[in-house]
């Protein structure tokens, strides 16, 4: 899947939580560094 930096700065724009709980922007966790997001899909 290519990636256009419209949809980047969309995803970075959205909110998630990090892993004490707080809630940051996505953008901050690649700004520092390549990141990998991995997206598990939770049934039930």
């Amino acid at each position: 899947m290519k990636i256009d930096q419209e949809m980047l700065e969309n995803l970075g724009a959205k909110s998630v939580w990090d892993e004490t709980g707080e809630s940051v922007e996505m953008a901050s966790l690649w700004e520092e560094q390549p990141t990998v997001l991995v997206f598990v899909r939770h049934f039930g």
